[in-house]
């Protein structure tokens, strides 16, 4: 659940036209942080529809896997048929199931309560109060009093650890859901705010002109055409004004396309470069990236390997104001046809500074009120109820204007995701009942004895990622193309690129709501802002265990915190050169940290 980043594999995107980098970038100009998040039509690693994982060689292995843990199931069952008559056990499911129907309604009463972001961002609109600092001192006491009230009162019912677990870790994924809504609307209020009081600014400096704004436009329309005649026509194949220039292996103009199974594809719509993202022709992961200036104008450029040619016309407008509030600069999106940015104000071209500066900010906060995306929603056109129900059935939990869709739902996908789930739940439910409930460990059990009857039932049960196909099934039900919610944790080698790659939902929501919101609201170093990342991970997952338990104990948070110089030591040249090793150390830890807790948790 903790964000770091590094150049490997999961910070490259491969194109046909080359390789994106994935990074972070402060600009030097207005120290804003631009995002690193993408959302494009994909699959997770293991999916069936995954051509590469299809087609690997050691694919066998994991249909194999499968097979052993459903000849484990049916060994159990038969187990207990001949023992209890009963092909389960229903001693844990006693448990999990009590007082089901007040966890149910308390469930039910907490996703309600979270339409309450729509009037707290129609507040904004409407210019109740200001995000900064009314809406977000309003914003962190409902979360906290949100999160508080699902604590309270699972200690209130007095539940099992199942129930209380379930309904804090469901406040927690929803308090992250509404917090990127209010926190990513706030920015956009913050950006329209600015542009209302430009537009008045530009109004009040016409008056004051002779001749007003007739005048004015025809002067602008004079020097335009004036430059456009120094500029001379535009050679056949040359990119006009305002283009943005391809390199020659960086072609990204193809108009969207499908395949069989209703996804966009991601390549075709690369159009454009979007804060964080750099289009490089080279397949080398150290290739230096570079950032992006901060304004909605600058962003559109293209990284290119071929000189432009020179347009008098437009290089002659000033450039906006650099400080200027950004707003869907932190959504980047290629994998939808981004919208095309308007034509510059005819005042741009102003003799006059002060007008034409204000007419480039203004040019710059409206492409920023813009979704990246194929409907171009312009906001407060998304401050709906509809919109934001929208976003609750999104298996994410960072909150932007527009997503991928893909065309067509499937039934059937929906189908064998509701049984994988019903299967998936059924394995980790005869594991837990028979093989980790009886040998729990107990005061003055042999703690070696204890931590080799658990390692391997509680890895097993770890392997289940029941959240992969919970979220496929809701991603299928609402249209949502980007399917990839996990990589390859399994081959990990680091425990950085673990916390990348195990839980992508969370990683993307700390990564641009605590890593990046760190680095930009407070000045942190990149290295303050991962500590800052890690230690709120690490007091989430301690409230998580405080609540299961009901013991307040460090065990997990100092297991957490340890993960930093382990991290450091995986950097050490001579780990990177060992991978096997790497993944051997990265599994010896994460099969001994389960048992290990459960003793420590249940024991001491």
């Amino acid at each position: 659940m903790t964000t770091t980043l590094s150049k490997t594999k999961d910070n490259v995107i491969n194109t046909p036209g080359g390789i994106i980098h994935v990074r972070p970038y402060r600009s030097s100009s207005n120290a804003q942080l631009k995002a690193v998040l993408s959302f494009t039509p994909r699959v997770s690693s293991l999916d069936r529809t995954n051509e590469r994982s299809q087609t690997d060689e050691f694919r066998g292995f994991f249909v194999l896997f499968w097979i052993g843990l459903a000849l484990l199931f049916l060994r159990t069952s038969m187990q207990s048929w001949e023992e209890n008559r009963t092909p389960l056990s229903w001693t844990f499911g006693r448990l999990i199931t009590g007082d089901a129907l007040v966890l149910a309604i308390s469930d039910i009463l907490m996703v309600l309560t979270m339409f309450v972001c729509v009037p707290f961002v129609k507040g904004l609109q409407n210019r109740w109060y200001r995000y900064h600092w009314t809406g977000l001192i309003l914003q962190h006491t409902f979360q906290t009093i949100y999160l508080g009230t699902a604590v309270w009162w699972g200690w209130h019912r007095q539940w099992y650890w199942v129930q209380s677990g379930f309904l804090v870790l469901h406040a927690m994924s929803s308090m992250m859901k509404m917090h990127s809504y209010m926190s990513h609307n706030g920015m956009l209020a913050t950006v329209y705010f600015q542009l209302q009081e430009e537009k008045r600014q530009l109004e009040e400096a016409i008056k004051h002109i002779p001749g007003g704004r007739e005048q004015l436009l025809s002067e602008a329309a004079d020097r335009k055409a004036h430059l456009e005649a120094l500029e001379g026509p535009t050679p056949v194949g040359t990119p006009g004004p305002g283009t943005p220039a391809l390199s020659s292996r960086s072609s990204f103009s193809a108009p969207i396309a499908s395949n069989t199974t209703g996804y966009e594809d991601p390549s075709a719509a690369l159009r454009r470069q979007v804060g964080g993202f750099t289009e490089s022709s080279s397949a080398r992961e150290d290739t230096p990236e570079s950032g992006l200036a901060p304004s909605a104008e600058i962003r559109q450029r293209k990284s290119i390997s071929k000189p432009k040619k020179k347009h008098q016309a437009t290089d002659a407008l000033p450039p906006p104001r650099p400080n200027l509030p950004l707003g869907t600069s932190l959504e980047p999106s290629h994998s939808t046809l981004p919208h095309e940015p308007s034509p510059p104000s005819p005042l741009a071209w102003s003799s006059n500074e002060q007008i034409a500066l204000l007419a480039r900010n203004i040019d710059a906060m409206q492409e920023e009120l813009k979704s990246n995306g194929a409907k171009g929603l312009v906001w407060p056109q998304n401050v709906t109820y509809k919109h934001f129900l929208d976003f609750m059935f999104f298996p994410t939990l960072v909150y932007q204007l527009e997503y991928p869709r893909t065309k067509t739902m499937r039934p059937l996908v929906v189908v064998e995701k509701v049984v994988a789930t019903l299967g998936t739940f059924s394995l980790i439910y005869t594991i837990t009942e028979h093989y980790i409930l009886p040998v729990i460990p107990k005061p003055g059990d042999p703690l070696l004895r204890s931590f080799i009857n658990l390692a391997l039932p509680m890895m097993v049960n770890y392997l289940f990622i029941i959240f992969e196909c919970v979220c496929t099934g809701f991603a299928e039900l609402s249209y949502f193309a980007d399917r990839e919610f996990y990589q390859d944790w399994w081959n990990s080698t680091s425990w950085d690129q673990f916390s990348r790659k195990w839980n992508k939902p969370v990683h993307t929501f700390l990564l641009r709501h605590v890593y990046a919101s760190t680095m930009t609201g407070l000045q942190l170093s990149r290295t303050s802002a991962a500590f800052v990342t890690f230690l709120l991970s690490a007091l989430c997952h301690e409230l998580v265990m405080a609540v299961v338990t009901k013991k307040i104990r460090p065990y997990l948070f100092l297991m957490q915190m340890a993960q930093l110089p382990m991290i450091a030591l995986g950097k050490l040249p001579i780990v990177k050169r060992n991978k096997t090793v790497g993944n051997i150390v990265f599994w010896a830890g994460l099969m001994s940290g389960f048992p290990l807790l459960a003793i420590c948790y249940l024991i001491y």
